[in-house]
């Protein structure tokens, strides 16, 4: 698995498929840097740990993620999550109901098996998805159905009730959930997830 950024999603999201078991590799610009030196694991180029890696999982903002593609190279046949969000400056939204950032990630990545996730909550709640008794929804997509079979395993052994929403086009739908929840947390605090309620 390569983490493609180092920050707090990058690092949290990590951090726990390490727990669960997988060998977690990430890739920056510049692995030498001294700032990398508290990142929880092998820190490589972006080429070299997404060439490695069967799951890639782009963490950036997005105004580094098409150039951070470009730098992992040949993504063709790979998982690659996309838990970036197209927003912009004002909070707002770079892609709307015709088109996703998760859509222009697989553009930017011909070839890869893109499964939108890991967008629409808070590192909080990556870090700890368990609520009591029950379990933060991950709200996921993707065109590729093996690829959104692995990323919902992925989702559940860290913790996550994973919920399929369909083709990657339904990224158009997750991605505003993101602004949803942002905005929302200015009043709930980030300790707070998406659910849903079942009747019998």
């Amino acid at each position: 698995m390569a983490i493609l950024g180092a920050g707090r999603v990058g690092t949290t999201l990590g951090r726990r498929f390490a727990e669960a078991g997988h060998a977690v590799r990430y890739g920056v610009r510049a692995p030498d840097d001294p700032k990398h030196a508290s990142v929880p694991g092998p820190v490589w180029s972006i080429a070299d740990a997404a060439a490695r890696a069967d799951v890639v999982v782009l963490t950036t903002s997005w105004a580094g993620a098409e150039a951070t593609l470009r730098a992992a190279g040949d993504l063709a046949g790979k998982v690659l999550i996309d838990a970036t969000n197209p927003i912009g400056p004002g909070m707002v939204l770079t892609h709307g109901t015709t088109d996703s950032g998760a859509e222009q990630v697989s553009r930017w990545a011909p070839g890869a098996q893109v499964v939108k996730a890991f967008n629409s909550i808070g590192m909080e709640v990556m870090a700890n998805p368990r609520f009591g008794e029950a379990r933060a929804v991950l709200w996921l997509c993707g065109d590729d159905v093996p690829a959104c079979d692995a990323v919902s395993r992925l989702a559940a052994d860290i913790g996550f009730e994973p919920v399929r929403l369909g083709p990657l086009a339904r990224a158009r739908f997750i991605e505003p959930a993101a602004l949803v929840w942002i905005t929302a947390s200015a009043t709930l605090g980030r300790e707070f997830a998406w659910g849903i309620l079942r009747r019998d």
